[in-house]
């Protein structure tokens, strides 16, 4: 099979609520969205187009530019160009940081000040919405994160907590709606760790089942996440017998072959689904936990079509793990091919006709 290239990409717009997505909402979306065909890949702009079209930049990370890909796919098909600049040297974070600081235009009678301080490369950006809380306020990120003893929760805040915590910081830019999916860590153990410790393997199982056998453990941990040896024993009280750090495809390895009996990292990696691994949930709120969201700026907010919060709804947590097995391993797509494909599976653009 083979694959439409893309390049950059535009948008059209539409204005946030500030509610969250209803279950009756979504399914109303499934309905209509199933009375019509699925639109056709828009030609990638080309000349004076790219000029006129909606600017989407991203950082160098392939999940954040495979997510940016399937924002930009998706307008670009509703009539929104839009294109897809990569930055190579700076995070989605700092890019939406600008962005959402940015001075306003107010006219042409302001033109010598737009051209010093508004910075218009660009008119959207996909972030996370924990590191981008952090950049945008720090004191009220600090505030949010501080371990609460008398409910036994740890630091982690709710990604409610951060997208509110965003959106009060945006002075220049909207929040729109985040992803459905919730990208956070957990606790993986085979069936064989699983039985041996008596841990039932159902879906809302949680680490609060294992942690007191912790003693007995050889843990494995994300290279990613930091301070975890204080975090498991102050929210779990949990002290492996012996904590080893690495990469995560490394800590699937360890954990499948039971070099380790246990691992700590995130929950859609496909390494988790494709050995049948059991996660413990992290229900204590040890460990981060955030989504995507599209900022954008105000400049253009009113004008985004309808289309950006659809996305966001069908970006759940099966689609995350998809993705991440479209652009992970010996076999990866780049991210707009990864994009291209996960937009046609599920029915929210029409098949390429090049494909065969």
């Amino acid at each position: 099979m083979t694959f439409q290239r893309r390049g950059p990409t535009m948008p059209v717009r539409r204005s946030l609520s500030a509610a969250p997505v209803t279950a009756a909402a979504l399914t109303l979306g499934v309905i209509l969205s199933g009375c019509s065909d699925p639109p056709q890949p828009a030609p990638e702009p080309t000349g004076d187009d790219i000029e006129r079209a909606w600017h989407l930049a991203v950082g160098s990370d392939p999940l954040d530019r495979t997510i940016a890909q399937v924002y930009a796919m998706a307008l670009n098909s509703h009539e929104a160009p839009t294109v897809v600049v990569e930055e190579e040297d700076q995070t989605a974070v700092s890019l939406a940081a600008e962005l959402a600081r940015a001075a306003p235009r107010e006219g042409p009678e302001t033109e010598e000040v737009q051209d010093e301080d508004v910075d218009d490369r660009y008119e959207l950006v996909i972030a996370r919405t924990m590191p981008l809380a952090e950049e945008l306020d720090p004191e009220g990120y600090a505030e949010l994160t501080a371990p609460d003893p008398e409910n036994d929760l740890g630091p982690a805040a709710a990604p409610e907590e951060l997208v509110s915590l965003v959106e009060a910081q945006l002075s220049e830019a909207e929040l729109f709606e985040p992803t459905a999916a919730v990208l956070s860590s957990r606790v993986h153990i085979t069936s064989v760790t699983a039985e041996t410790y008596e841990v039932d393997g159902e879906e809302d199982t949680d680490f609060d089942t294992l942690a007191p056998d912790c003693g007995e453990l050889v843990v494995g941990v994300s290279a990613e996440l930091p301070d975890v040896t204080d975090l498991l024993e102050e929210t779990y009280e949990c002290v492996p017998e012996d904590l080893r750090t690495a990469d995560e495809d490394t800590l699937v390895d360890l954990l499948i072959t039971a070099e380790i009996d246990a691992a700590l990292f995130t929950s859609s990696h496909p390494g988790s689904a494709d050995h049948a691994l059991i996660s413990l949930e992290d229900v204590r709120r040890a460990f981060p936990e955030d989504q995507y969201a599209p900022i954008v700026s105000s400049r253009v907010a009113d004008e985004v079509p309808g289309v950006v919060d659809e996305i966001s709804a069908a970006l759940d947590d099966e689609a995350m793990l998809t993705i991440r097995r479209l652009i992970h391993g010996d076999d990866a797509l780049d991210p707009e091919d990864a994009a291209t494909y996960w937009l046609v599976e599920e029915g929210l653009l029409a098949e390429p006709e090049n494909w065969g």
